[in-house]
């Protein structure tokens, strides 16, 4: 696998991201304009900013999930890599002394 990811998984982040970002705005907008029709109340524009805040929390801590399982991954390959060059140096000293 490349060390970018593949194209699928990125289009399914980024599908995640605006759905984590939709969600709560539209459940707070519904629930303003509710309140607002039953109590002839103003709380959609609270409702919407916090939905906003909400949806920008959630993207933020995807995103920084996924950046850490790509470090994480990315480290794994790199001591995969190390590993096999020591074990291939290891071979070649081996067959040297033989």
């Amino acid at each position: 696998m490349s060390g970018k990811g593949s194209p699928y998984r990125n289009i399914v982040l980024i599908s995640q991201i605006g759905i984590n970002m939709l969600v709560p705005v539209f459940i707070c907008v519904a629930v303003g304009v509710w309140l607002d029709n039953r109590f002839h109340t103003w709380f959609t524009l609270p409702l919407l900013i916090l939905g906003i805040a909400a949806g920008a929390r959630n993207a933020y801590a995807l995103a920084m999930d996924t950046i850490r399982m790509d470090e994480k991954r990315r480290k794994k390959e790199q001591e995969e890599q190390i590993q096999e060059v020591l074990r291939k140096a290891k071979d070649e000293k081996n067959h040297r002394q033989d």
